[in-house]
This record gives structure tokens, sequence and C-alpha cells, in this order.
């Protein structure tokens, strides 16, 4: 029997690994997340607030 001629048995289980090793990343990035979502959202805060200065000192300077 070669290698190309799996049956559903072991279809089914390289399936079922596969999905195991999907579901298992995911959790590995979804505690990632959880880990450093605070730091995520102030980096977001300052990139915003960076970004609104430069804006204001854009229009102001075209003013004078």
């Amino acid at each position: 029997m070669s290698s190309s001629d799996r049956g559903p048995l072991e279809a089914a289980k390289a399936l079922a690994w596969t999905v195991f090793l999907v579901a298992l990343l995911l959790c590995g990035a979804v505690w990632l997340v959880q880990q450093v979502w605070v730091w995520l959202l102030v980096i977001l805060a300052v990139v915003l607030v960076l970004g609104a200065l430069v804006w204001w000192l854009r229009v102001r300077r075209d003013r004078w």
C-alpha cells in the first residue's frame, strides 16, 4: 500500500490533527492578545493623539 492510498481512517486522523493544530494556534493568538491588549490600546491612543496634533499644527500653520 503506497503512501498516496490512504484509507478513510488515516484521512480522518490527518484532518483531526489539522483541526487540533489550528485550534491550538488560535488559542495561543488569543492568549497573546489578552496579555498585550492594554499596551495595544495605549499605542493606539498615542498614535491618535500625535496624528491629531500634527493635523492641528498643519491647519494652524496654513492660516499664517
